[in-house]
């Protein structure tokens, strides 16, 4: 199980960051479902290969996440307790929140540091064309 403790610092840290950076902001909003419950977290924080893998094995007749909200909580968040590395429904979200913004963040610092070089190679290549 993962320290409920860490994933709320961990979780208040990163939406502070995607709060106060309007590019990041934006990134969060049109995130999606399936980028946040891909392949990857699902396989390494679960027993399921994907989303419709747990929502179909779950037997609550479920069909899309939006729909886990109508179902009983308790008995869900016994389910996820089960099958997840967190106790509950909300926790097992924040936790794929936290991998989606690191990873966004990287990706991010990936293209301002590309950005930053493509510049000083123009500027570079803008001087030398001067000469």
């Amino acid at each position: 199980m993962v320290d409920a403790k860490k994933i709320e610092f961990e979780f208040k840290k990163y939406m502070d960051m995607y709060k106060s950076d309007p590019e990041l902001g934006r990134l969060m909003q049109q995130m999606t479902f399936q980028e946040l419950f891909n392949e990857k977290f699902m396989k390494e924080n679960s027993k399921f290969t994907s989303m419709d893998d747990m929502l179909f094995k779950s037997d609550f007749g479920l069909t899309n996440p939006l729909e886990i909200e109508k179902v009983n909580q308790e008995k869900w968040n016994a389910f996820i307790a089960k099958n997840t590395e967190c106790e509950t429904w909300h926790q097992f979200g924040k936790l794929a929140m936290i991998e989606w913004m690191k990873t966004v963040i990287d990706l991010w610092a990936k293209v301002k540091e590309k950005q930053a070089k493509d510049a000083k190679e123009a500027k570079k290549a803008e001087k030398k064309n001067r000469k």
